[in-house]
C-alpha cells in the first residue's frame, strides 16, 4: 500500500499523477483537434468558395466578350446559342463547374439603356456545395449578371 509522507494512499497517487506528463500531449491533442481541423475545413470551404466566384464571375466576362465579338464578325447568336456557349466555356478548363449546379439565363426583352443598341443580360447562378457536416453556410448560390451591349446590323 502506497502511504508516502502525507499518509494517505490517495494523496500519494494524486501527488503522483500531478507530477506525471505520461499522456498530456494526448489529452491535449484530443482538446485542440476539434478547433484545429474546423479551422481547417474552414479555410478550404472558403478557398472552393472563392475559386468558384471568381470563375463564375470570369465565364461570364468571358461570354460577354464572346457576343461582343461574334456581333461585330455581322452573327447574331440566339438565346439558347449564348446559353449553350456559356455552360461548354463553364465545364470546360480552366473553370470546370459542375453542369447540375449551374443555371444561366439570357435576357433580352428589356428596353436598352444605351440608344441604337440591343441590351443582352446574362446572367449565371452556380449552387456550392458544402463538404462540412452540420454547417449550412449562408452564401451556398453565387449570383452574377452582366449586361451586354450589341449592336445589331
Amino acid at each position: 500500500m502506497m502511504t508516502g509522507r502525507s499518509g494517505t494512499p490517495i494523496r500519494a497517487f494524486a501527488r503522483m499523477m500531478r507530477r506525471s506528463q505520461t499522456g498530456a500531449a494526448v489529452v491535449e491533442f484530443a482538446l485542440l483537434a476539434p478547433l484545429f481541423f474546423m479551422m481547417l475545413f474552414g479555410v478550404l470551404q472558403t478557398g472552393i468558395y472563392l475559386q468558384n466566384l471568381n470563375a463564375v464571375q470570369s465565364v461570364t466576362s468571358d461570354a460577354a466578350r464572346f457576343v461582343m465579338i461574334e456581333y461585330q464578325k455581322e452573327n447574331q447568336l440566339s438565346d439558347e446559342q449564348i446559353r449553350s456557349v456559356i455552360l461548354g466555356m463553364a465545364t470546360n478548363s480552366p473553370y470546370l463547374l459542375d453542369t447540375d449546379r449551374i443555371e444561366i439565363d439570357v435576357d433580352r426583352s428589356g428596353v436598352s439603356r444605351v440608344a441604337g443598341t440591343t441590351e443582352i443580360d446574362v446572367r449565371v447562378r452556380y449552387t456550392l456545395t458544402d463538404f462540412i457536416p452540420g454547417v449550412d453556410l449562408p452564401l451556398t448560390v453565387i449570383d452574377y449578371s452582366r449586361p451586354v451591349w450589341v449592336v445589331a446590323t
